[in-house]
């Protein structure tokens, strides 16, 4: 896929430090039989780091939208249209 973008089924617990806990985890589910995952795709740490960096005022906008109820379509679309 890329040196950024990992597809799930080339992660494993190993590469937590690559992928981040959720990333490993859902690619050692892929592993166990009878498990079902849905085709995906994980994001390095390292360049989610780099776009963090490269945008300090995400952070204000992340925090706002951990704040977000799920519940909340509009203003979950509203704040990540913002990310973009």
């Amino acid at each position: 896929m890329g040196d950024d973008v990992l597809d799930i089924q080339e992660i494993d617990r190993t590469q937590v430090a690559v992928a981040g806990g959720k990333g490993a985890l859902l690619g050692e589910l892929l592993r166990i039989e009878g498990v079902r995952v849905p085709p995906g795709f994980c994001i390095t740490t390292e360049a989610f780091r780099r776009t963090v960096a490269q945008a300090p005022s995400i952070h204000a906008q992340l925090d706002c939208l951990s704040r977000l109820k799920l519940a909340d379509r509009d203003g979950v679309a509203a704040l990540s249209a913002e990310l973009l």
